[in-house]
């Protein structure tokens, strides 16, 4: 891990690593499995990958392990430290709370429409990302994408309880499509078998993005019912 900091040599994950210009390995953001109770929680909402901070207190290379397994399973609640607030105000260096983040906020609302209720972050539901490695401005997010999908993709929905998979964004949508081979147009797919489950795929456009966003606007009010009676439906 050096030498990539250093730049010694070239792989698809050099210019990721090197978007968070750190000096030291020690200082290193570690890479972002998931956060919350990925094994039980029924909706896991899949990303290309997770934003930096250089305010949030989060774990670095020199963390214990305990600390980072604590982080990301227990982030929304639960954890040795209140690391995030009402599911979108992350835990400063300093004690205090970052403003809402927005790509959290808009989760919890989509959560709240396929669930129909108030939900509990990291409860009911779970974040991942194709790409682990937190990156400066989308800075080696592209040519790390078939790497970290290779390697760790399969094993994290294998480990998943979701029975449904909220796909956010373009770029992570076309790389979880040609997984697959699903069709690129359709937003609702399923049920169908993915990693050994029987799971729903639903693709929504990006925070931000002028694309319809809100489960009113993508789905039917039959679909979104498919949904949600598959949720609750038993094992």
């Amino acid at each position: 891990m050096s030498k990539i900091l250093s730049g010694d040599f070239d792989n698809p994950c050099s210019d990721i690593v090197l978007s968070q210009g750190v000096n030291e390995i020690s200082d290193f953001q570690v890479p972002e499995p998931w956060n919350g109770d990925i094994a039980n929680a029924p909706l896991l909402f899949l990303s290309s990958n997770p934003s930096i901070s250089d305010v949030e207190e989060y774990p670095i290379w020199s963390s214990k392990f305990d600390v980072r397994f604590d982080f990301f399973t227990n982030r929304f609640g639960g954890g040795i430290k209140e690391w995030v607030i009402d599911g979108k105000r992350a835990l400063a260096k300093d004690g205090s709370y970052i403003s809402a983040t927005g790509y959290w906020s808009e989760i919890l609302n989509r959560a709240k429409e396929i669930i129909g209720h108030k939900v509990k972050p990291g409860i009911d539901f779970a974040l991942t990302e194709i790409v682990h490695c937190k990156a400066q401005n989308m800075s080696g997010v592209e040519s790390a994408l078939d790497e970290c999908e290779a390697k760790y993709l399969e094993h994290i929905l294998e480990v998943a309880g979701a029975k449904v998979v909220v796909v956010i964004g373009e770029t992570a949508g076309k790389q979880f499509r040609t997984k697959l081979n699903v069709d690129p147009e359709v937003s609702l797919i399923g049920p169908m078998r993915v990693s050994g489950k029987d799971r729903i795929l639903l693709f929504l456009a990006a925070p931000g993005s002028n694309k319809p966003r809100k489960i009113s606007r993508v789905l039917m009010p039959s679909e979104l019912r498919l949904i949600q009676e598959f949720l609750h439906r038993s094992a």
